[in-house]
């Protein structure tokens, strides 16, 4: 029975492979000849970013800004006044009764593009609405009055209203020489709209968590194995007893993140970022540490539950950059939440497979044990660049690595060594054997395998 369930569960996520990377899109990324102006629109304000192409805007300015993103945005912050004065000059915006609304630029960053660096400045509506109206005029003729061959997009990256998160390739208007002045329709406002792309937004927070994966991988690791003290790691006897040590895993990390998602997302408690971001990293590191020599023998829920509080926080951050009010706050918080929960289900999917059918090779303790120093050795970068605020590179390498479908091509490949390691001890006999007896307070009552 247990090898059928393997087979059928073994199909079933490399189908899922398979048709993710087959129907799987190219990420937006901005093109040459283009500037683009982005709105977020929360409750009751307005905040944006302005998207220069650095060979365009030095072409128009005259200047001689660095054709990358680092030095693109050093020199900006050492010219502000240049860049804050040309982007008042050509950016205005209003209400359909012809208020005029405020602009206050602010900081500046950069990005690589295909064709080259932007420069990206911020900006504020220096006003507080009631609600923020679905409809106003936005006038925009930065870059193409002087280059009417480019163009000018606009884009809503951020409206709850609407249901949009993290948007960057969605366009709403095209800005020309002979058409400047356009209005803004956000359309009407749908609250499940909302509800629907938060839960989104908390899938694809785990998606792109590389540290919060790692965490769930190195609690993952050795659920498919029991310890005894003087055998030490042995193969897990049951798929049923593997699963009930996972989902304990994962039921206990739920309700710890919960608790300090709710309490940092309410802003009941507030922690700082680089705090909660380095006991983060730490929390792995302690994870994959007791891969290697158990504390907790057997109870890898108790490091899911205690390190699950610290994660929560970093999830709480994220949410509190939506500019939401106290009642949306609430259904977010539950709707992000369960994006969490499918995230981390779909991890699980997606991995729990292999480890179960590797569990019995010679070559799966050891993969542990190598596995669990790599993620001690990242880790151990994350926590000194976080505490420290310095860059060692590992942002660089995990941004390239958490590109989709890339993250799937390491599940793919442990799936191949995973069957190709079990069926090669298993036709020369080398499968080692199950354990006769397990306490039963650490497995579910399951038949062993036979």
């Amino acid at each position: 029975m247990t090898k059928r369930v393997m087979r059928g569960a073994t199909v079933m996520v490399l189908t899922v492979i398979a048709a993710t990377l087959v129907m799987a899109g190219v990420a937006g990324a901005h093109q040459s000849g283009e500037n683009y102006l982005y709105l977020d629109i929360f409750d009751s304000e307005i905040d944006g970013e302005i998207h220069y192409p650095v060979e365009d805007l030095n072409e128009v300015l005259g200047a001689d800004i660095p054709d990358d993103a680092d030095g693109a945005k050093m020199w900006a912050e050492a010219n502000p006044d240049l860049i804050h004065d040309y982007s008042a000059a050509h950016i205005a915006m209003s209400g359909l009764d012809g208020s005029s609304w405020p602009i206050v630029f602010g900081d500046f960053d950069g990005l690589e593009g295909a064709d080259g660096a932007y420069l990206i400045a911020a900006f504020d509506v220096d006003r507080e609405f009631e609600e923020v109206p679905r409809q106003f005029v936005v006038t925009y003729d930065a870059i193409v009055h002087a280059k009417p061959e480019r163009a000018a997009l606009l884009a809503i990256a951020t409206d709850f209203g609407s249901g949009t998160f993290n948007n960057e390739a969605d366009m709403l208007l095209r800005y020309s020489p002979n058409n400047v002045t356009q209005t803004v329709d956000l359309g009407d406002t749908s609250f499940f709209s909302g509800v629907t792309a938060v839960i989104e937004l908390g899938v694809e927070h785990i998606r792109i968590g590389t540290d919060h994966i790692l965490f769930i991988l190195a609690l993952v690791l050795p659920s498919v194995l029991i310890f005894g003290r003087a055998p030490g790691w042995q193969p897990s006897p049951s798929f049923g007893a593997s699963l009930w040590r996972v989902l304990k895993i994962v039921t206990m990390f739920t309700v710890a993140h919960t608790i300090t998602l709710t309490l940092g997302g309410l802003g009941i408690v507030e922690l700082p970022s680089a705090l909660v971001e380095t006991a983060i990293a730490i929390s792995i590191i302690l994870a994959a540490l007791h891969n290697i020599r158990p504390v907790f023998v057997n109870k890898e829920w108790l490091i899911a539950f205690s390190f699950g509080l610290i994660h929560g926080f970093g999830f709480a951050g994220l949410l509190s950059d939506l500019g939401l009010t106290q009642s949306r706050r609430l259904v977010s918080l539950l709707g992000f939440n369960i994006g969490i929960e499918i995230g981390q289900a779909v991890i699980i999917v997606l991995v729990f497979p292999a480890l179960y059918l590797a569990r019995r090779t010679k070559g799966y303790l050891p993969a542990m044990y190598g596995g669990s120093l790599l993620l001690i050795l990242i880790a151990s970068v994350w926590a000194i660049e976080r505490a420290f605020s310095v860059d060692l590179g590992t942002e660089w390498i995990m941004d390239r690595a958490s590109v989709w479908p890339r993250q799937l091509i390491p599940v793919a490949i442990a799936y191949v060594l995973a069957t190709v390691a079990y069926r090669k001890g298993r036709n020369n006999g080398e499968l080692l054997p199950l354990p006769e007896a397990a306490d039963s307070s650490i497995l579910a009552p399951q038949p062993a395998e036979a």
